[in-house]
């Protein structure tokens, strides 16, 4: 076992949440009553920020616009315990912004994202510094291809946890697959990658293809979890979703938890899942009440 309080780098995006909750149904192609949030987000920044709250050390690798917006952002990730030393600045360019519209059950009905500024994130931008000691590496493709290379280069004998964002950026990962020790994918996502079909074939695809360990999610269908050792299906956990914004991340922390810490494969995906049904009941892209406390006392009552 790996210790109890991590070290581990995150290298992805950070941007502003604006999300809007219809009032009822969702109708497209029209203006819908209901409420408008903003918040920080960004893939890798709510994991960074899963980390920190549950007790790891996180060094936080983005590149912030520049911009009031983005001084504000840093501030954010500062006080939830993340270090941004080694993040960039994209100078003349705004901050990173996310815009997604919810249904009425709470899942992602629209979005658009403008990732321009993490495109200064560039190779020879990524210190080396700060992948030194860390129990594991994660990131997302929201980084530019070459990008995600020279982070896989960098993460050396680190464990390396990626989270491929959406169908469209998956394809940024292919020259390290056979570099991870963990993937959690969506199931669109998981196909894109392997070639193969259905939750269960793409994660045993993903694994042929060099993966270790493989979280294909399904959203209240659970997961499917694959290795060496063959598949196996995990179960949701009932929740009143207030808001779907975020949960996947919450189980991208969770597997980047587990590698670095050296948990089992069935332990890592439990985990995982309860930061994901923590993150479904809150308003907030990330719970204010998450910490290391409420996810054992919620895996304790559930007997996992």
């Amino acid at each position: 076992m790996r210790r109890s309080h991590p070290l581990i780098t995150v290298v992805g995006g950070a941007n502003i949440d604006i999300v809007g909750i219809p009032d009822g149904s969702f109708v497209s192609r029209d203006s819908n009553p209901g409420a408008v949030r903003t918040s920080a987000g960004g893939v890798g920044r709510n994991v960074a920020e899963t980390l920190a709250l549950l007790g790891a050390e996180v060094r936080f690798v983005t590149a912030f616009g520049d911009d009031e917006e983005s001084d504000r952002l840093i501030a954010r990730c500062e006080d939830a315990g993340m270090d941004c030393t080694y993040s960039v600045r994209a100078e003349g360019v705004p901050g990173s912004r996310y815009l997604a519209v919810m249904d009425s059950g709470g899942d992602l009905a629209a979005a658009v994202n403008d990732m321009r500024a993490l495109s200064a994130l560039t190779p020879d931008r990524v210190d080396a510094a700060a992948f030194k000691e860390a129990d594991a590496v994660a990131l997302d493709t929201n980084l530019q291809p070459s990008t995600i290379v020279r982070v896989a280069q960098l993460a050396d004998g680190a464990p390396l946890v990626l989270d491929p964002v959406s169908t469209v950026k998956a394809a940024a990962a292919r020259p390290v697959l056979g570099r991870l020790t963990a993937i959690k994918a969506n199931l669109r996502e998981a196909e894109a990658l392997s070639g193969a079909a259905g939750a269960e074939g793409s994660a045993l695809g993903l694994v042929e293809a060099g993966i270790p360990w493989v979280f294909v999610t399904g959203g209240h269908d659970g997961a499917w979890c694959a290795s060496a050792d063959g598949a196996f299906h995990v179960p949701a956990i009932p929740v009143q979703v207030r808001d779907a914004t975020g949960a996947g991340d919450a189980f991208a922390a969770g597997v980047a938890w587990g590698v670095a810490t050296g948990a089992p494969i069935l332990e890592t995906a439990r985990r995982a899942l309860v930061l994901s049904a923590i993150a479904l009941e809150s308003a907030s892209t990330v719970s204010p009440v998450l910490t290391q406390q409420t996810v054992d006392e919620r895996m304790e009552g559930l007997g996992l």
